[in-house]
């Protein structure tokens, strides 16, 4: 049986009952097998996702053992892992043992199911307390179901529980760690990380994850050791090698991020995404020449691949080949038009081939997608200043001020649009505030504006 599945545990006995049976199968005939071992069967195709399998199982064993209650609850199972609940709980009703403890698990995950909430939750209590119940592996079994419905602060009080019992159970630790994952308390997540890694320091899973979780927080330095330790422990760990490449290029180390992906290249599951990585590197590095190579080589392979489209379209601008760079951005657009980015990208190469009116044609369309974009507004900004729309260039400074008060000159910029509107007075409000924080912001100003010089000879 060459697709035995790994992750369900077989000791020989089992496995050889599994074989036979397929043996069986493939030669057409009858065997009899007793319950314990239809069970056995049943459980291993349920473990494959495969439960037309396991119903022909359970279907044989309930002609060789009729109306057995052990499987009948099988069955009840497969229903419940093939989305028919209300049958499993009809099953389940019918022909459970009152103190079976599978039976009330399976019972009590279909009326959550079901949305018979409140019944479920009595059922799960007394399973809890139960004598002789093995309560972390309850408690995680009911967690499990709480999990698949999103419930995640019900599931984290059952394994609470279970860890009272467990402290050191490293299924019950992951599985806290991944509900606060997705209640969004990552600190609480690192900390569960922190104490399976105290107990296994050799566990990739809990390296790997906590790693994801520094990086999403932005501690680059902190998700990077965690890979570090991921590589170690495994070296030939794809994933591993993947975000330790992505943690040094936000930490702007360029060299040893790309050191990091050339490792994944044999293995690399989405080879496009993994060149769009490695012409980032030489991007920022201002490698234009081999950042287009792996941008192309990323399109070779997915021409769909908007971010290989919009790299090639940057390399053309900062090599100063604007024609080309437009092409490359109306390709982009053809895959993703309503994305923003690619239509302020846009109007930087229209500004460079000095056709103002499509730049700001471009601006607005970007800003219309995403108003949140101050740098946007700002450079939409000085292009109405170049054109002498000193209204329009207002408008731009002062959504891109309440958007962000902190951008360099944005004062400076105000100052200027309400002289030439003729607000003399709020001008040279603006401008002394200016002047606070730059010096030589009358210099500037009086270069755009000359005009008002005689105000300064006054002085």
């Amino acid at each position: 049986m060459d697709d035995m599945n790994n992750d369900f545990l077989f000791d020989e006995e089992s496995e050889e009952v599994v074989r036979r049976y397929e043996q069986s199968v493939n030669d057409r005939r009858m065997p009899y097998f007793d319950v314990d071992e239809l069970e056995v069967i049943a459980d291993y195709y349920l473990s494959c996702g495969k439960t037309k399998e396991s119903w022909k199982v359970i279907d044989l064993g309930l002609k060789l053992h009729p109306n057995n209650t052990a499987l009948q609850t099988k069955r009840a199972k497969v229903y419940l892992e093939s989305g028919e609940a209300r049958k499993a709980f009809q099953i389940l009703e019918h022909n459970s043992m009152p103190d079976d403890s599978e039976s009330l698990l399976l019972k009590g995950d279909a009326l959550m199911k079901l949305h018979r909430t409140k019944e479920a939750i009595l059922i799960f209590q007394r399973l809890t307390e139960m004598p002789d119940i093995e309560m972390e592996a309850v408690c995680l079994d009911i967690a499990y179901i709480y999990i698949a419905g999103n419930d995640y602060q019900q599931a984290l009080n059952y394994l609470e529980k279970g860890l009272n019992v467990s402290p050191k159970n490293l299924d019950l630790l992951q599985e806290m760690a991944f509900c606060y994952e997705q209640l969004q308390q990552e600190d609480k997540a690192i900390d569960f990380y922190q104490r399976i890694i105290a107990i296994n320091p050799y566990s990739v899973e809990a390296w790997f994850d906590i790693g994801l979780l520094y990086f999403n927080k932005a501690a680059y330095e902190k998700s990077l050791d965690a890979f570090d330790f991921v590589t170690v422990i495994d070296e030939k760990d794809m994933g591993g090698w993947l975000q330790k490449g992505n943690a040094l290029f936000h930490l702007n180390r360029f060299n040893e991020a790309l050191i990091c992906y050339h490792q994944c290249e044999e293995e690399a599951v989405y080879e496009d995404l993994l060149f769009v990585f490695m012409a980032e590197c030489h991007e920022k590095m201002e490698e234009y020449d081999k950042a287009e190579v792996y941008y192309s080589k990323a399109i070779a392979i997915n021409d769909q691949n908007v971010e290989g489209w919009i790299g090639l379209g940057i390399c053309a601008l900062e090599t100063e080949n604007y024609d080309v760079s437009l092409l490359h951005f109306q390709k982009a657009l053809t895959i993703e038009p309503e994305n923003s980015e690619i239509w302020v990208y846009m109007a930087e190469s229209e500004i460079n081939r000095n056709h103002p009116d499509e730049a700001l044609k471009a601006y607005q369309k970007a800003v219309a997608l995403e108003p949140y974009q101050p740098e946007t507004w700002l450079s939409m900004g000085n292009l109405y200043v170049d054109l002498g729309s000193y209204q329009e260039a207002l408008d731009s400074y002062t959504e891109a001020f309440l958007q962000d008060n902190t951008l360099e000159n944005i004062t400076l910029f105000l100052s200027i649009t309400h002289y030439k509107l003729g607000n003399e007075a709020t001008a040279l409000a603006l401008l002394e505030i200016a002047r606070e924080a730059k010096p030589e912001a009358i210099e500037l100003f009086l270069e755009v504006c000359p005009e008002a010089n005689i105000l300064f000879e006054k002085d």
